[in-house]
């Protein structure tokens, strides 16, 4: 045991050395970076975001620092070309579109600082099938309570008889360690000679039970009267571990440094736009173009950035069925429709105990990610606290409830009247996540190309990598019955 807490403490701190290195080199890119002038860094902004949220804040110095990496190897013809305007307004396309990305905040994201890059978890995981644990499982992910143990339970097939003879394994056994359950109660003990006394078993036939020898395991039980076929009937003992024969039998935990590997690719998003309203908003409205490409590329980026993580959200959740929720409150019984949705955090709360029962964390979750009728539903809940701190674009934050951040997206995202409940490990070097996006290059964009009918087309694309981690951490609500 010993060994193998050193060996864990050696892995953390591998990790822990491994995410001090990327912080400190993140740290020093903000400082760089908060001395831009012209990109809405200046004046102690970008510390604001490092105040409300380090990592997002470490992330974008990264990003913002790939991107220009990015950009000095282009020429300034292909810069004027592909961009339609500097490299300063390509950064802070990037500046304003990515802090308002609210994917990092309900997912785990992390900037990526080469084409390849390598986060890490460590796990800890049974080596053995023995004493309720499976082997190859992570060790927090079993309720098994007696692996680091010598109690055995060995399951009888209960019949409709009075008398059982078998043989229990591994053996020999611990004198005084012996217990028969019947119906998960138990009613005998061993008194250290091999016989089992209990009220339940024959007074008549004594039952008995052999600690070691060649018949070591080998027990003959007669109950007072016959058991039914429901019954459940278990014999518990502890097997002596000090015998070499049994060495075997310990258990074993394998302490595992697990990388996971991200890749960049494209994420290509194509728009358009005619020359006339190009005309209309210099001439009519006196709107700067290069203006409207920011805000524009901002909104799409920060769209597209949300979407394609929380798309992986929506099928991660399809692993167990939504738990749904009766909005009627006249058929529920309620007194009125606000006292029934009060009620609606306990189905919340219901579809998160899946994921702790299946991973034994994630009981309560991090954030909802709610349809637009689900987010309406839920602004009646008294327990809801407006946020209109992000523009109302794409998926975005538009309260709490009961502490725990809202969001709403599009029906296409999320259906209208279901509510995505996600948990997160929200300690930084977790890494620990439904899903985890790796970000490089956040900004690329195509030659703008423009057509005899008058209209121009260019692309943007996100260079990056996303990959589902652990799906069980998403669960779904449905809400039924919702007013049209």
């Amino acid at each position: 045991m010993k060994r193998i807490m050193q060996e864990k403490a050696r892995m953390q701190e591998v990790v822990s050395q491994e995410n001090r290195s990327r912080n400190a080199y993140a740290d020093r890119l903000i400082e760089k970076w908060s001395k831009k002038r012209g990109l809405s860094l200046d004046g102690g902004k970008f510390e604001k975001i490092y105040e409300a949220n380090p990592r997002k804040a470490r992330n974008l110095a990264i990003i913002l620092e790939n991107q220009e990496k990015y950009l000095k190897t282009l020429t300034e013809t292909q810069i004027s070309t592909a961009f339609q305007g500097t490299p300063q307004t390509v950064i802070k396309v990037l500046r304003l579109g990515y802090p308002n990305s609210v994917r990092g905040d309900i997912f785990t994201e992390f900037a990526m600082t080469s084409m390849k890059d390598t986060i890490f978890k460590i796990e800890t995981i049974y080596d053995k099938t023995k004493r309720g644990a499976t082997a190859g499982k992570a060790m927090y992910e079993s309720a098994a309570d007696r692996y680091p143990s010598e109690v055995e339970r060995v399951d009888v097939t209960a019949t409709a008889t009075d008398n059982f003879k078998g043989t229990v394994s591994p053996a020999p056994i611990r004198p005084y360690t012996v217990r028969v359950l019947l119906n998960g109660f138990p009613v005998a003990n061993d008194n250290g000679s091999g016989v089992l006394i209990g009220s339940v078993l024959s007074p008549s036939t004594p039952s008995t039970i052999v600690y070691d020898g060649d018949d070591a395991g080998k027990y003959d039980i007669t109950f007072a009267t016959n058991l039914a076929e429901t019954d459940t009937f278990t014999i518990e003992y502890s097997h002596n571990s000090e015998v070499s024969t049994l060495y075997g039998e310990q258990g074993k935990v394998n302490v595992q440094l697990v990388p996971y590997d991200y890749r960049a690719k494209p994420y290509p998003i194509g728009f358009s736009w005619s020359h006339m309203s190009e005309l209309l908003m210099n001439d009519q409205l006196g709107v700067d173009g290069q203006e409207v490409l920011i805000s524009a590329g901002a909104d799409e980026l920060k769209k597209a950035l949300d979407f394609q993580a929380l798309g992986l959200g929506m099928q991660a959740s399809r692993w167990t069925d939504a738990v749904e929720f009766d909005t009627d409150w006249a058929s529920a019984g309620s007194d009125s429709d606000f006292a029934h949705t009060q009620s609606v955090v306990k189905a919340l709360r219901n579809a998160s105990q899946k994921t702790y029962n299946a991973l034994m964390r994630g009981g309560e979750a991090t954030s909802y990610v709610c349809g637009p009728k689900a987010a309406t539903y839920l602004t009646g809940h008294k327990g809801f606290v407006a946020d209109n701190s992000m523009p109302a674009v794409g998926a975005y934050k538009f309260g709490t409830l009961n502490g725990i951040d809202l969001y709403q997206a599009p029906s296409d995202i999320v259906p209208t009247d279901e509510i995505m409940c996600v948990y997160k490990n929200n300690r930084e070097e977790a890494n620990d996540s439904a899903v985890t996006i790796g970000s490089y290059i956040p900004l690329y964009q195509t030659q703008t190309l423009e057509y005899s009918s008058f209209h121009k087309e260019t692309a943007l694309a996100f260079y990056g990598d996303m990959r589902i981690n652990e799906g069980k951490y998403i669960t779904k609500v449905k809400l039924t019955n919702l007013p049209a």
